[in-house]
């Protein structure tokens, strides 16, 4: 049996890869290997590694890396530990293939080691642009190390395409996240309103903000502080439901930020993560999404849910008609809470055209492996 190693190390992340372990895990002729790592092992991300037990998948590892996004020296020093331990554990797996998604930052060791024990990677949503985040760089990074390619989109394929100056192993599959769409069990509202202890007679938001990793903590602070400000000037009658950032540099910070703020207003209530299903389920529910995830750009469109896109982290991905970018100030908040809360916006919902795929893009990724893997 050839043995498929998948690395997590983030809720985010892991939502994206679920049905790819998922199809390898219930193959009969593939061994799964699955590495739990980073944020899932933190308290402050809410020890996610337990939502991939109860999906009743195994992990062979967990592989603590001492994460620390405090400062980009502590960050650094994450990534070194995150070496010198995932590269004794390949060591030992010794995997056929090696499966990562996107471009969190602990893949450059990670691949790193991958690529010097001679293990070829699989690399799932390369090609991709993100110009306000670290994360284009360390996508770029890995799409070079990596042997077989998985872009969500054609465009991002000839991207791929380009970096690597051939189209060999280079397979259009769609985006992994909308798999959840058909798979997973959609909560109703008053069953999200009993989980999440919110008033489902009210309108609903929800709320992520992620660092933008380009920018300085003072200016994502300052992003933080106009969301906040936002929340309590225009947002007063709704329940607004956050999800904490992720494990980048400032996250920590903007966490507390959050978490301070919504000790002070019974309507805000701060989660480290929703889970799979109920974060699903609240994107039908909600009025609108804001704040600067790919969650906004990817899987609003299925939905047809408008999104008031802060800043620059997304930039380069291809943005539809129900998204509304604007740049974190007060009054850019307001002004575009405003246009999608008009009849004209709100009318044109239903005609916004879903340009990222069918939902089957993990039956086509382990398809290609096995097809590569056994030829």
């Amino acid at each position: 049996m050839k043995k498929i190693c998948i690395v997590t190390a983030a809720r985010s992340e892991y939502g994206l890869l679920r049905w790819v372990i998922d199809e390898v895990a219930r193959a009969s002729d593939l061994q799964l290997q699955l590495i739990v790592t980073g944020g899932h092992l933190s308290e402050e991300q809410g020890y996610t590694y337990k939502a991939i037990e109860s999906d009743g998948y195994p992990i062979t590892a967990k592989i603590d890396i001492d994460i620390d996004s405090s400062s980009k020296l502590a960050v650094c020093k994450s990534m070194s530990v995150c070496l010198d331990k995932f590269s004794k554990a390949f060591d030992e797996l010794k995997p056929d293939v090696l499966v990562v998604l996107g471009d969190r930052y602990e893949l450059l060791p990670i691949c790193s080691a991958a690529t010097m024990l001679n293990i070829p990677i699989a690399h799932i949503a390369g090609g991709d642009i993100t110009e306000g985040a670290l994360d284009n760089q360390v996508r770029n990074a890995v799409t070079m190390l990596s042997t077989y390619h998985f872009p969500g989109t054609e465009v991002s394929a000839q991207r791929v395409e380009r970096m690597r100056g051939s189209s060999k192993n280079v397979f259009v599959v769609g985006e992994t996240n909308l798999d959840n769409f058909k798979r997973i069990r959609v909560w109703n509202r008053d069953e999200l309103a009993e989980s999440l202890k919110i008033d489902a007679s009210k309108k609903w938001a929800i709320c992520t903000y992620h660092s933008e990793t380009v920018l300085s903590l003072e200016e994502n602070l300052g992003r933080v502080q106009s969301l906040c400000e936002f929340f309590d000037s225009s947002l007063r009658d709704y329940e607004v439901v956050l999800t904490k950032s992720n494990a980048d540099f400032g996250g920590t910070v903007i966490n507390e930020r959050f978490e301070a703020f919504a000790k002070e207003h019974k309507n805000l209530h701060v989660y480290p993560s929703l889970g799979q299903a109920r974060y699903l389920s609240i994107l039908y529910q909600v009025d609108f999404m804001v704040g600067n995830s790919s969650s906004g750009i990817f899987e609003s469109p299925f939905v047809k849910v408008p999104v008031i896109n802060l800043g620059e982290r997304q930039l380069g991905r291809l943005y539809t008609s129900n998204i509304v970018t604007v740049d974190g100030t007060l009054d850019s908040l307001k002004l575009a809470l405003e246009k999608i809360s008009s009849n004209d916006f709100r009318s044109q919902l239903q005609k916004v055209e879903n340009p990222y795929g069918d939902g089957e893009s993990s039956k086509r990724i382990v398809s290609k492996l096995r097809e590569n893997l056994y030829a």
